[in-house]
Order: C-alpha cells, then sequence, then structure tokens
C-alpha cells in the first residue's frame, strides 16, 4: 500500500521562487543520470558454427565432426582422350562421263518385203492368208541403212567404251539365214568410217535375237550410222500360212557411251561415287565407337567442272539419336572461266555416334565417308573432262565425347598443385591436440580401365602455424585403381585409411590447415590392353582421390578461436543514444565449456568498416568438470569494459559486432587436466550484452 505525506510548504516556497525566476529569462540546466540497458543475447556453440551435417552427436551426445572434400580430379576428356582436329584434304577426279543413250526402231513387212521381188512377190501378195506347201529360199531386198544425227547431244567426244544393241525379232514364217551383216559407221569429214560391223546368226521364224557390238576407243562425232544388209531366208519345204502382215523388227539402242571428254549437253549423271576410310593418329590408342558430344563437320568443296554438280557426303556408320545417318546434300555451282565454284559448310555433328571400325569392320580410329557426286545438266555444251575435279576438304573439329569405347592407351600423368581443406576453417588461429582421427582417401574411378596411383608427397600449410609434411607408409607405393563397371556405369571405389598407426594425420591436422599441398601421379593401362578393346568412358568419366574424415571432438586446446557476429545498434534499445555520454559495457557469459576463454568484440558500422575494439581484460571461466571429465552446469563470468565519450561516440554508429572467443583448454578437475577432453551437444557459451550509460538529462528553468 502506497501512502501519501504531507505537502512541505518549503516546498512551496521554493517552486515559487523558481516559477518567479522563470518568468525572467529561459535558463538552461542539466544533469546526469544512470541507465542500466540490455544490448544484445547470443550463443557462441559449435553446432552454430559448423554448416550442413558435418557435425554430429554419438550416443552420449559427443560431437563428431565430418569431412569430405574432392582432393585431386583427373578428367577423361581433358587428360586422356584429346581428339584432335583432322583435316583431310582430297582431290575426286570424275569417275565417268555418260552421253545420252540412242534408239532406232526399222520394222518392215512380208508385204513390203514382197513388192520387191519381181518373180514370186506378187505370188507371196496373192496367197495372202492361204496356206501355201513350202517357201523357196529368198534373197531379201533389204538395204537398211539409218543416219542420225546427234548434235543436240554432243558435237564429238572422246570414246572410252560403249555399246550398239541390236534385238532382231523375225515375225516370219520362215528362218532368216546366218550372215546378215549389221555396221556400225561415223561420218567424219563427209566421209562414213566403219566403227564396228559384225554378222548374225540364223533367226528361226517367229524368233529373235540380240547382240552386243562393243565400240572400240576412238573419237567420234555426231552422226552416227547403223546399216543392216545381207538379209536371205532359208527354204522352207512345210506348210505355211502367208501373212503379209508379218514382220522383221530392229531396235537398235547405241548406249553406255562413257567418254574421257566430249563437247557435250551432258545428261543428268552420277560422274563421282567413292567410298574410302580415313584415319585418325591417336598414337597407341584404339577407339571403335564414339558419341559426340560436340562437334563439327566443316567440308568445303571447290568444284572445276563447268556444270552444277549435286553432292551428297555422307560419314557412314554415324548416326543421331533418332537413328538418322549423317548425310549432307549440298549443291556446288559450275566453274567459270574466272576460277572454280566453291563451296563452305559446317555441320554440326552434336550427338552423332560414329563407327571407328572402317569398312571391314576390323579397323581402329577409321571412319568411313562416302561422296557421290551427280551432274546437274544446264542444257548447254560443254566441254568436260575426265580430268576435271572435285575437291574436297574435310575437317573434323573441336570433338568432345560422350561415350567412347575401345583401348584407352597406356598414359603416365604427374600432378603438383594444391587444394584448399576447410575441414577446420570454425578455429580461426591456435593448435589443435586431437585424441583421435579417422581419416581415409578414397579413389574413386569412373573410366572403363584400371591403372595405379602413387602419392609421392602430401602436406598441409597454415597461415599461422607453417607448413607440416604427411608422412605415412601409403605414400610413394603404386596403389591399384580398379576399372569401373558398364550398363549402369559403376564406379570403381578403393579406399585406403590413415591414421595414428600409419601416419602423422593427427599433427598434421593440429596446425589447424587452410591448404593442402600435393604431387600425385596416375598411370593407365599398367597391363597394357588387357581388356580386348573393351575399355569405355563416359563424359563425366574421371578419376577422384578424396579425402574423408571423422574426428571424435575429443581435444586439447591451445588458443584455439570461434568467431560469431551478431547484431549490435544502440538505436534498438528505445534509448535516445545522443543523449549517451560514456558508460560500462558488461559481458555476462555462461560458459559450459570445459576450455577457458578470452573474449573480444569488434563494433562495425553498416558498411562493415571497424569502430572499436572493447578488449575485456577477464577470462572466461571454463565450465567445471566432474568425476567423467564432463561439464555438467554452466559457469558464470562477468566482464566488463569502461567507454569514454570519444570510444561511445564511435559506439553509437555501431551495426555489426563479431565475437571472437579464445579457447585454451584447462579443468577445475585436476584428474582432467592435461586430457583429451570431449565436446557434447550441450556445449555452449551464452553471452548477454548490457551497458550501464551516463545519461545527460536536459531541462529548462
Amino acid at each position: 500500500m502506497k501512502f501519501i505525506k504531507p505537502f512541505n510548504s518549503a516546498c512551496l516556497i521554493v517552486l515559487v521562487i523558481l516559477s518567479i525566476g522563470s518568468c525572467k529569462k529561459n535558463q538552461s540546466s542539466g544533469w546526469n543520470t544512470q541507465l542500466l540497458i540490455p544490448i544484445a543475447t547470443t550463443s557462441l556453440s559449435l553446432q552454430n558454427l559448423v554448416t550442413g551435417n558435418n557435425l554430429t552427436a554419438s550416443a552420449d551426445s559427443s560431437l563428431t565432426l565430418a569431412y569430405q572434400s574432392n582432393l585431386y580430379s583427373f578428367n577423361l576428356a581433358d587428360q586422356i582422350v584429346q581428339i584432335p582436329d583432322t583435316s583431310i584434304g582430297q582431290k575426286f577426279n570424275l569417275d565417268s562421263l555418260s552421253l545420252p543413250s540412242i534408239p532406232i526402231n526399222f520394222t518392215t513387212s512380208l508385204g513390203d518385203i514382197a513388192q520387191g521381188l519381181p518373180n514370186i512377190g506378187p505370188l507371196i501378195i496373192s496367197e495372202n492368208h492361204q496356206p501355201v506347201n513350202g517357201i523357196a529360199a529368198l534373197s531379201i531386198p533389204i538395204a537398211f541403212s539409218y543416219g542420225f544425227n546427234v548434235s543436240y547431244l554432243f558435237d564429238s567426244a572422246v570414246l572410252i567404251s560403249g555399246a550398239a544393241y541390236v534385238w532382231a525379232v523375225n515375225h516370219l514364217p520362215v528362218t532368216i539365214a546366218p550372215g546378215t551383216l549389221c555396221t556400225v559407221t561415223d561420218t567424219i569429214d563427209g566421209n562414213a568410217h566403219i566403227l564396228q560391223q559384225v554378222v548374225f546368226d540364223s533367226i528361226p521364224a517367229h524368233d529373235s535375237i540380240y547382240t552386243k557390238i562393243p565400240l572400240n576407243p576412238q573419237k567420234i562425232s555426231s552422226r552416227l550410222g547403223i546399216t543392216i544388209g545381207n538379209v536371205n531366208t532359208l527354204a522352207c519345204d512345210t506348210t505355211v500360212i502367208i501373212d503379209t502382215s508379218n514382220t522383221i523388227q530392229l531396235r537398235v539402242y547405241v548406249a553406255g557411251m562413257h567418254v574421257s571428254e566430249a563437247w557435250a549437253k551432258f545428261p543428268n549423271q552420277s560422274i563421282v561415287n567413292q567410298t574410302n576410310d580415313v584415319t585418325f593418329n591417336f598414337n597407341d590408342r584404339k577407339f571403335s565407337y564414339i558419341d559426340a558430344r560436340s562437334g563439327f563437320l566443316h567440308i568445303s568443296i571447290s568444284n572445276s567442272v563447268p556444270q552444277p554438280l549435286y553432292l551428297q557426303y555422307t560419314l557412314v556408320g554415324a548416326f543421331n539419336k533418332l537413328g538418322q545417318p549423317l548425310t549432307e546434300y549440298t549443291t556446288v555451282g559450275g566453274a567459270t572461266p574466272q576460277g572454280p565454284a566453291v563451296v563452305d559448310t559446317l555441320l554440326d555433328i552434336t550427338g552423332y555416334s560414329i563407327n571407328l571400325t572402317g569398312r571391314n569392320g576390323s579397323s581402329f580410329n577409321t571412319y568411313t565417308q562416302r561422296v557421290i557426286t551427280n551432274l546437274d545438266s544446264t542444257g548447254q555444251t560443254q566441254h568436260i573432262t575426265l580430268s576435271d575435279s572435285l575437291n574436297v576438304k574435310y575437317e573434323l573439329i573441336n570433338i568432345k565425347p560422350n561415350y567412347i569405347k575401345g583401348y584407352m592407351g597406356k598414359d603416365t600423368v604427374t600432378t603438383v598443385d594444391s587444394s584448399a581443406f576447410n575441414f577446420l576453417s570454425i578455429f580461426k588461429s591456435g593448435t589443435l591436440n586431437l585424441q583421435n582421427v579417422n581419416m581415409n582417401f578414397s579413389v574413386s574411378n569412373d573410366i572403363g580401365e584400371g591403372g595405379q596411383i602413387k602419392i609421392n608427397s602430401l602436406s598441409a600449410y597454415s597461415p599461422l602455424n607453417g607448413t607440416q609434411n604427411l608422412t605415412s607408409t601409403l605414400l610413394n607405393q603404386p596403389l591399384t585403381i580398379k576399372p569401373a563397371t558398364d550398363f549402369p556405369l559403376t564406379p570403381a571405389v578403393t579406399t585406403y585409411a590413415l591414421n595414428s598407426s600409419n601416419s602423422n594425420i593427427q599433427n598434421l591436422l593440429s596446425i589447424l590447415p587452410n591448404k593442402l599441398n600435393y604431387n600425385i601421379q596416375v598411370k593407365t593401362n599398367v597391363n597394357g590392353n588387357n581388356n580386348q578393346y573393351r575399355q569405355f568412358a563416359y563424359l563425366q568419366s574421371g578419376l577422384t582421390v578424396s579425402l574423408n574424415a571423422e574426428i571424435p571432438l575429443s581435444l586439447i586446446a591451445n588458443n584455439l578461436v570461434l568467431k560469431d557476429t551478431i547484431a549490435f545498434n544502440l538505436a534498438n534499445t528505445n534509448t535516445n543514444i545522443n543523449g549517451i555520454s560514456d558508460g560500462i559495457i558488461n559481458v555476462i557469459a555462461e560458459n559450459k565449456y570445459p576450455i577457458e576463454a578470452i573474449l573480444t568484440m569488434i563494433i562495425y558500422d553498416g558498411n562493415w568498416n571497424p569502430l572499436d575494439t572493447l578488449a575485456f581484460s577477464k577470462t572466461v571461466s571454463a565450465g567445471v568438470t566432474d568425476a567423467t571429465c564432463r561439464v555438467r552446469q554452466p559457469v558464470q563470468s562477468v566482464l566488463q569494459e569502461y567507454v569514454d565519450d570519444a570510444r561511445m561516440n564511435k559506439l553509437k554508429q555501431g551495426q555489426h559486432a563479431v565475437i571472437t572467443a579464445d579457447f585454451s583448454t584447462v579443468s577445475g578437475n585436476a584428474a582432467c587436466n592435461g586430457q583429451h577432453l570431449k565436446i557434447y551437444s550441450d556445449y555452449t557459451i551464452g553471452i548477454t550484452l548490457s551497458a550501464k550509460f551516463n545519461y545527460k538529462v536536459n531541462t529548462k528553468l
């Protein structure tokens, strides 16, 4: 219960006097007071500082720090299979030049023949459709001569080969006697020259013969001729029916004329059809198959033929994911007096699988190409020779494999390099004496070939504590690398343990390194091609050396530093910070770690520029261990630092604070001193920041 005291008359007199004074003029007055203000709280623990799942608690709640990092990677595409750019230039002379076929048809009837026979002809005509008992031998007055001008096809040509194909059909009721002459002529300078002449065998009644008359290699003109003569029939002593509409029919084809040169209106035709193998130089590597992740086929074409050409290029045995062959169709213009026609094209072969066993299927590193070139007719007379050519340059460039199969060859690759090692990055400085380290390095091989790896040297580097070399029975020893298996791809993983019995790994980690330096040698196919060209590799294939560790946090610490960042803004205390003059910063630390710590706090502005450092002179006491060397209850320590007006003006700009805890292992339990102390999951340092400010209050009198 509150009581109200009687009002003192003396006080009333003082107030009246003050009131009178205030009516005369305004005067400022002020006095100082003290305010105790909370600022921030935080908790320093390993769980807060270790990211991911690298910190785990065991059954007794003691903590284990886990680590996994790739120390070294050996990439297939960059270090084993480098497919060189391949440039192949090839000149294709014309395989052949063909002239068009020339058809000739001739038919004469028995009635026409009878009109040329003055003695027996009228009788034959009078007996039309009548049976007669035999017919005497006849000398048929056929002198078939057919001259044809094919200048609309060619002017002249140098013939390599060709033939006249004659099909003679005898529809007469009697046999045509052997001895019929068929003559092929060429008219040059007005004179007929015999190109070829053949004699026919007999042609039975109602039968036919087919005869090929080869044409000798020679120069020919466009004026050719066919002559048929000396046609006779044999006597017939059987009864036959006369039919004057019966005929003798000749069909002649001058065809298959291939020339070495011609002045001609060349028809559409195939002039190049070649298939050949091209082999990569991969030294001792022998590949039978490649699946291209990327790459290009660059084709450059130069055409000296004065007519357009239609080029079909096929990379035989190359198919995309839809099973479509890799075929490129290109039209090349005809050459002009100014020079050959040129085409340059780039074909993307990404996603194509390419067979590298050649045409016979028993080669390696060999692709097969087919070039088919057709001549497109322009209807104009052109002079073309077999010496005219098509120059084609092929370049396979920037080929990167998705998958490759065969024999990878032998390689020895030595790498001297370094790798970041952030395993113990939560500790910013100091040294660490660990009771136990379970560490290993593993070799994961995604390549379908085996080999050996040898670690020539490995050292750890700390900017504060220098360098520590690894000593181990595993160093400088060839360690086996097993090959991966396929379908599905299954890496081969081999693990080698590093522990206190075979190495000084604990000493290496005690310096808190942030970098590992190594010298590693890898050898592939030490035993040669013992897998009979069945080795393989995918795009992602490689060899990776990883470090893996599990460290139970049982340790002796010496100046081991942990850091944490908190918000620090005096304006957030709901206090008019302009009135703060000086004061004392208090830190109340609740420490459950069995390790004493020295706290330091650096204040930063909003741009992380340092403003001031609060270095507390008193040490945060370690938690008190019991008989099992475990801390059950935290120990409280109160730290203070006085801040004058000048420093306080800096702190008023603060936005962030970084708290540093420098640990060293001590114990209030003599039985635990000097021992490795376990760190448990409930260990923390709880920190509360408060301040006792001197606050200046202004008033007006």
